[in-house]
């Protein structure tokens, strides 16, 4: 909780509550040295040497006598905290009559009962007036408070999607739940799919047909739907493939966070099949990426990859109330009805051939997997072949000087500087607050952060990296992803900072390991 911008989620806490013996034993030895722990002792035995303030909290007792129910202590901690934080009471108090309201008036009772009691619990315990928030500084602005998932869907719609298929699969289910609920009203159809593959293989009839498609998914479903990524970059039709990423490989750890699908987002399919990979760097960024996404998916007609991950997808912030306006919405390039010579493959300067939508007079094409000349005819010739590839991957080669002039992402090059960190995703919010720590000490650090990963904008990094003496990679994977595309593209050997642990980097890690490096 912070007044100004919160730019990672901080690894040591304050004040920790613990409900039981395992959340103690995991997180009791991860405070601030003047944390505070709050405890249940019907659940909990806090040792003796325990390094940190202790007070006992009898939540289970209070909520049982109260209610006679063993879930209302929930409700009895959250009132406690709202007193410690000096949140007024009728602020929790509304939110809980509004989440639970649905309930009926029993429950309503229940809750009322137990957080009084949560409330007067606190009263008479040991001064904890250094936990009280100051107050909120007003904004003239309004926000919201939304998630990575729902600020990716509400991107979607704005951008113009309407038609998504998917399975469910975390962490990437929300956003499929918040598209059944919100596209209908905008005239869209979600359909859920029996699985990855079928329901990645309807987005793509429904491209065919002229709809702006998209579907969700995690790691695991990626791989199955990487035949038909394939298909879609060989019949180049425009799509959109949410990846929220999660700890693997095989299940691995579902509920956990990771940048592990990178290689696979990039290279994941049989034979060599260009397409585009992005990644938003945080919730709000998550809403223009979205439109982003479908964007380049139509106008290089293939597909389009967006790389978010559980941390950012599942975490709640206030943010700007997103502006739709700020980038245009595009739609493919078609015939516009001149079917003179057309040729749905035809082979142009960026790679870009005009389409037609089924019905259009004249338009027919054949949207095979097959190789094809330029009429769209099965062609296995060694000439053709080059030449569809040539033409295929040129899509990349335009892509990435449009990026040199226009730019996506942060390529912040400190005067002076001679050190500079890259990093990629929702890794942004931990290596500025560190750089801004390393700046307090006299240490200038450059930054990049790209958001579109393939293609890269060739002439920006090569411009970012050549003043510099050393080169930081920071990334949550174990094989150092990124840093190994950086290499394979660009002659630099970087320092490598990963983590796998399934929780996201803070800026005191990023900034410790900038100090060990530096």
């Amino acid at each position: 909780i912070n007044t100004d911008a919160i730019r990672s989620i901080g690894m040591d806490a304050d004040l920790l509550m613990v409900f039981n013996q395992e959340a103690f034993d995991v997180w009791g030895d991860k405070l601030t040295p003047d944390g505070v722990i709050l405890d249940d002792p019907k659940h909990c035995e806090i040792p003796e040497d325990c390094a940190y303030r202790t007070i006992p909290l009898p939540i289970h007792d209070t909520a049982m006598h109260e209610t006679g129910a063993r879930i209302s202590k929930n409700i009895v901690a959250l009132a406690a905290l709202t007193r410690i934080l000096s949140v007024p009471p009728k602020a929790t108090k509304d939110l809980i009559d509004s989440r639970f309201k649905r309930k009926g008036p029993e429950v309503l009772e229940k809750n009322s009962k137990a957080f009084e009691a949560g409330l007067a619990l606190v009263d008479g315990l040991p001064d904890l007036s250094s936990f009280e928030l100051t107050e909120p500084t007003p904004e003239a602005e309004e926000r919201i408070i939304i998630s990575g998932n729902q600020a990716l869907a509400m991107g979607a719609i704005a951008a113009g999607c309407n038609y998504v298929a998917g399975y469910p699969i975390t962490p990437a289910t929300p956003v499929l739940e918040f598209m059944m609920r919100y596209l209908p009203p905008f005239g869209g159809r979600v359909i859920q799919a029996e699985d990855e593959i079928a329901a990645i293989a309807s987005c793509l009839g429904a491209s065919y047909t002229g709809a702006k498609a998209m579907t969700a998914t995690s790691g695991p479903g990626l791989c199955l739907m990487s035949e038909l990524i394939g298909l879609a970059s060989m019949s180049e039709l425009p799509i959109v493939v949410i990846d929220v990423q999660r700890s693997g490989p095989g299940t691995g750890m579902p509920t956990k966070s990771e940048q592990s699908d990178l290689m696979y987002a990039i290279h994941g399919t049989a034979g060599e099949a260009p397409r585009i990979v992005l990644a938003p760097t945080s919730i709000q960024d998550c809403f223009y990426m979205a439109i982003e996404a479908f964007n380049l998916a139509e106008r290089y007609q293939m597909p389009v990859l967006l790389l978010s991950d559980q941390s950012m997808a599942f975490r709640t912030q206030s943010v700007h109330i997103p502006d739709a306006t700020r980038i245009a919405i595009e739609s493919r390039r078609t015939t516009n009805g001149d079917m003179d010579g057309y040729l749905r493959f035809l082979d142009t300067d960026t790679g870009i051939s005009p389409m037609t939508i089924p019905g259009m007079k004249d338009g027919m094409y054949i949207a095979s997997g097959l190789e094809h000349d330029e009429l769209g005819a099965p062609s296995y010739t060694p000439e053709n072949r080059v030449k569809m590839m040539d033409k295929r991957y040129r899509k990349l080669e335009t892509l990435s000087s449009e990026l040199d002039a226009n730019g996506n992402g942060m390529f912040d090059a400190a005067d002076g500087a001679e050190v500079g960190i890259i990093g990629w995703g929702s890794t942004e919010g931990p290596i500025t607050e560190a750089i801004a720590r390393a700046a307090d000490d006299g240490i200038k650090i450059a930054q990049m952060h790209p958001k579109v990963l393939m293609p890269l904008a060739r002439g920006k990094v090569e411009a970012f990296l050549k003043p510099l003496k050393k080169v930081i990679v920071v990334e949550e994977n174990y094989t150092k992803q990124f840093s190994m595309y950086l290499k394979s593209q660009f002659p630099v050997d970087p320092v490598e900072i990963t983590k796998c642990t399934g929780l996201p980097f803070s800026g005191d890690e990023v900034y410790d390991a900038l100090r060990e490096h530096l």
